[in-house]
């Protein structure tokens, strides 16, 4: 795989494309991730383990479809080590394009899906009882594997 100079990578990914110039999303596995966008979660007192289990039933869930359909390169979750630290968990997604979720195709497909999924709670409890978000950040990404 050819890897861009990061001159090149970084004019590529600051480059406005025009929406009528854009094509329906190729498969994850042929796009390159253009940026990630990191979300930090805090889990509420005890909570840890069943905000984890939120994310994988109901983010990752509707995370895989995105996949799917081209719109994410990828997704993960990274714990914090530290069991007192200001975050618990960082939802990693790499996008495709430059504007990650702001892309307008990105977030009218995503909402799709998201109208789609049937959340599950864990425990009984939502997002809500289990945590908080941070905060969200996009990085641009320079070079590397897809």
């Amino acid at each position: 795989m050819r890897t861009p100079s990061i001159t090149v990578a970084s004019a590529f990914a600051f480059a406005a494309v025009p929406a009528a110039a854009q094509e329906a999303p190729a498969p994850a596995e042929a796009r390159a991730t253009m940026v990630v966008e990191w979300t930090r979660l805090k889990a509420l007192p005890g909570e840890r383990a069943n905000l984890t289990s939120f994310i994988f039933l109901n983010w990752f869930a509707m995370d895989a479809k995105a996949v799917e359909q081209g719109l994410f390169t990828s997704y993960r979750l990274i714990a914090n080590p530290a069991a007192d630290g200001e975050w618990d968990l960082l939802v990693e997604v790499g996008y495709p394009t430059p504007a990650g979720y702001d892309d307008p195709a990105t977030q009218a497909a995503f909402g799709a899906i998201r109208a789609a999924h049937k959340e599950v709670p864990v425990a009984g409890k939502t997002l809500k009882e289990l945590g908080t978000i941070l905060g969200t950040e996009r990085l641009p990404v320079l070079t590397g594997t897809r």
